[in-house]
């Protein structure tokens, strides 16, 4: 059975959420499903943060100019192809009784893993002409199917319950489950992905590209698995449908305006705001992910440190995870994202400049730096579903 739960007035019509009763209640299940939602997309995500890059410049053998092209033109229609992905998300209307997100989800993982593995073959052999064709197109494939699962998975969020503590409990479940992921990465793949070898009577620090394909395949695997643990243990419990105020009667659905929501988006002050924590984490993220790998290998001359490089975020998630709930509760989820963020920058800061010879402080610093970095993302999650809440209290749709 489903009932309206709350009704907010806008202008001539107000928006009604409504809670279906028929399902389970929120729980446990919904956290461990949440989890492994974002631990899949990390499957490939922090494989290709972190390896892509060294993986066509030292052993396919593109030019560093051309992959920095590649990444520019790659990221230009990314920034047109996520819009429209998430515009076509909102306008799929499930028939009664269906889940909006979760097949997203579902079929979108299978080729999500499929095309992160194509992104590793071994082209060294090909023509220059054709390995620059494999990494843009294998990448902008990638960075479609990656938007089409991670952006109906952050949108369950706000469906799966209307408690601000339950979201919370997700936000730090997704945050858990990416550092997981990303962490279980960090420390695997660098002792399968490189080895010692002697060149012109010195050992140096080789990465194996041709073992990244069939690692991608079995990380591929690992994401399939964890998006059906996601499909299968998590609800969309709550639905929003527009009313008219004075009758309190659903509205004939109305055709979606890609336009009207980019300007709604614009107006929206919180979402704005969240979106530039998004846009300088993800920068971070891929900058440091990459940048991490070329430390370990040419600076410290070792290339299998980087799997010390885990302790820098298994450290974090522990004590961030740990501490993160109660910090937002006594200061609010604002100040969460705003002070830790700044002292990552600051540590970061000094990472960037002083001349560290000691690999394990570099670590060190980087362990404190990320768990102040833990806080500021669950922090910053949480906040996702309030402002889509506030969307729908200004304008009443709920895009």
């Amino acid at each position: 059975m489903t009932t309206a739960t709350q009704v907010q007035p806008v202008g001539k019509k107000a928006s009604t959420t409504q809670y279906d009763h028929s399902k389970r209640p929120f729980g446990i299940r919904d956290i461990i499903g949440y989890f492994f939602g974002d631990f899949g997309c990390n499957m490939s995500f922090s494989l290709i943060s972190s390896f892509m890059f060294i993986f066509y410049t030292q052993y396919i053998g593109i030019k560093l100019t051309h992959y920095s092209l590649i990444i520019l033109i790659t990221k230009i229609f990314d920034g047109i192809n996520d819009p429209i992905v998430g515009a076509l998300i909102d306008r799929f209307t499930p028939k009664d009784g269906q889940d909006k997100f979760k097949p997203w989800i579902k079929w979108g993982g299978i080729i999500l893993s499929f095309s992160a593995a194509v992104m590793f073959i071994d082209s060294s052999g090909w023509s220059y002409t054709a390995r620059l064709l494999i990494c843009t197109l294998s990448y902008i494939l990638w960075d479609i199917c990656y938007t089409f699962v991670n952006v109906p998975y952050g949108s369950l969020n706000a469906v799966m319950t209307v408690e601000s503590k339950e979201r919370t409990k997700l936000s730090t479940a997704r945050s858990f489950g990416g550092l997981t992921g990303g962490s279980l990465i960090g420390f695997l793949i660098p002792i399968f992905a490189y080895g010692n070898r002697v060149v012109n009577g010195e050992t140096k620090s080789i990465f194996l590209g041709e073992r990244m394909f069939a690692i991608a395949v079995f990380l591929g695997v690992m994401a399939i698995i964890s998006f059906y643990l996601t499909v299968k243990n998590v609800e969309e419990r709550v639905v929003h449908v527009t009313v008219a105020d004075d009758k309190k009667e659903e509205l004939p659905k109305q055709k979606f305006s890609y336009i009207n929501t980019l300007k709604n988006f614009i107006r929206n002050r919180a979402i704005v705001g969240l979106s530039f924590v998004a846009l300088s984490l993800t920068i971070f993220i891929m900058g440091a992910g990459q940048l991490n790998t070329m430390t370990y290998q040419l600076y410290f001359k070792d290339g299998t440190l980087t799997s010390y490089s885990m302790l820098t975020r298994l450290i974090p998630l522990f004590v961030g995870m740990a501490i993160a709930p109660s910090l937002t509760e006594k200061y609010g989820k604002k100040a969460c994202v705003g002070y830790p963020s700044l002292v990552a920058a600051i540590i970061f800061g000094l990472m960037a400049f002083l001349p560290i010879k000691n690999p394990f402080i570099w670590i060190g610093l980087q362990v404190i730096a990320n768990t102040v970095v833990c806080i500021a993302t669950v922090a910053g999650w949480a906040m996702v579903s309030d402002a889509i809440d506030y969307q729908e209290l200004k304008t009443g749709e709920r895009n």
